[in-house]
């Protein structure tokens, strides 16, 4: 919160990233020092990346800066973007972050760089397929990343749990509920998000972005599912998930044993092939997001993401954009070991994906053919967040109160009442 408060207070919440000089005047497309910042570890695929970056650019210096991304590490880079630390690239994992500085000014606007090259052009077509702040693109998603089920197969087997890939929010309940029989501390992880998925990447607004949506009845069907999950033991309660800081670290419960499957995407594959950090002897199988309603469409609530921006207040605008389209084309390999898979590879698998992304003991650690059919599978499509109106104070509100309800500090109607007052206000505020 005070990382949003500094960046509040440098923006104007116009996307001020538009008025930074335009590339060409500022430095060479092949000369320059970059500090590019990210939340990956330089040794899990950054590294390599900027090595043969430089290698095939000598006149780039490049240094690879990590910053950790959690609560202390985003205000680290929100406070150095202000002040006055040299950084030319940075990461910014998730749409909050996004449009937060975007609209304080602090990112470039790429636009018109997008249209002229030919990977990033996807990025600007007329149906947006990733995050526009104020209808402009500052960031370029440099992973395809749609949410699945990750599931402990050796355990499904043993208990004849039956599974099947049009599946439905009920029925990954009643799935939880036999894990949780079958001898887990808890069946699964977290709940889907039915809004999310019924409705796409706009659920938080009706139509127009001028009203928020947590009116609309799947806000109430996820609340309650949440707390009935937490009553038959199916989920963690909130009060396990705080007092043990759980949030982050999924991927140690679901490893030692201690739930059975959880909602996520790729990157749940760089824990589970580690099996130095995180032992375990069983198989793990996939299957797609949930439906809200059997055989009705609905949306993949994963998006284009890892987004990489470029500082307006860059010196060396022009060997940035070179950096940037590198790492999301010829680059992007390095990065498949940790998780990632670019938009790119996404639309051309190879060989080489594979290999990268499971490693040498692919068949002994996962099922990959339920991989292919759950993470390549056409529907659903990933959801697109178009409108960003006070996106980011409407996240936490809803976060915030979310949390009270699973708290039992108040009620599902108190606090749908609240996040819907709260956030009409800071529309209306962010409109005016």
């Amino acid at each position: 919160m005070a990382g949003s408060s500094l960046l509040a207070a440098c923006g104007s919440g116009s996307g001020g990233g538009g008025n930074a000089s335009p590339p060409s005047d500022r430095g060479a497309a092949d000369e320059g020092e970059l500090v590019v910042w990210g939340g990956v570890a330089p040794e899990s695929g950054p590294q390599e990346l900027v090595d043969a970056f430089m290698a095939k650019y000598p006149g780039i210096k490049v240094e690879y800066v990590r910053y950790v991304n959690d609560e202390q590490g985003i205000l680290k880079l929100d406070t150095a973007l202000q002040g006055g630390v040299p950084i030319d690239v940075f990461f910014s994992y998730g749409t909050v972050d996004v449009v937060r500085r975007s609209q304080a000014g602090l990112a470039m606007d790429l636009t018109e760089l997008a249209r002229e090259d030919e990977l990033a052009k996807a990025f600007v077509q007329d149906e947006p397929i990733s995050t526009l702040v104020d209808g402009k693109l500052y960031s370029i998603p440099t992973t395809h990343f749609p949410n699945f089920v990750v599931i402990n197969q050796d355990a499904m087997d043993a208990a004849g749990i039956e599974i099947p890939y049009d599946w439905t929010v009920d029925d990954y309940h009643r799935v939880a509920q036999e894990f949780k029989a079958a001898g887990f501390d808890v069946g699964a992880y977290n709940v889907p998000r039915h809004a999310a998925a019924g409705l796409g990447g706009d659920y938080l607004y009706k139509e127009g972005g001028t009203e928020s949506n947590f009116d609309h009845p799947l806000f109430r069907q996820r609340l309650e599912d949440t707390l009935a999950m937490e009553d038959d033991g199916s989920i963690f309660t909130q009060e396990r998930i705080s007092a043990e800081g759980i949030g982050g670290y999924a991927q140690n419960y679901f490893l030692d044993g201690t739930f059975a499957m959880m909602l996520d995407g790729t990157i749940a594959i760089r824990y589970i092939k580690n099996l130095e950090e995180y032992p375990h002897d069983f198989r793990t199988t996939f299957r797609p997001y949930p439906a809200v309603v059997a055989g009705e469409p609905y949306f993949n609530p994963g998006v284009r993401g890892d987004d990489v921006q470029i500082s307006s207040k860059s010196q060396y605008q022009s060997a940035a954009w070179t950096f940037v389209k590198f790492w999301m084309g010829e680059g992007a390999h390095f990065m498949t070991p940790s998780g990632k898979v670019s938009p790119a590879q996404y639309e051309n698998p190879t060989e080489e994906l594979y290999e990268g992304l499971f490693g040498p003991d692919a068949d002994t650690l996962f099922d990959v053919e339920a991989f292919e059919k759950t993470f390549f599978a056409p529907e659903p499509p990933l959801s697109v967040r178009s409108i960003t109106t006070a996106y980011t104070e409407i996240s936490k509100i809803k976060e915030q109160i979310e949390g009270e309800i699973r708290l039992r500090t108040k009620s599902i109607d108190d606090g749908l009442a609240e996040m819907k007052q709260q956030a009409d206000e800071a529309i209306a505020a962010a409109l005016s």
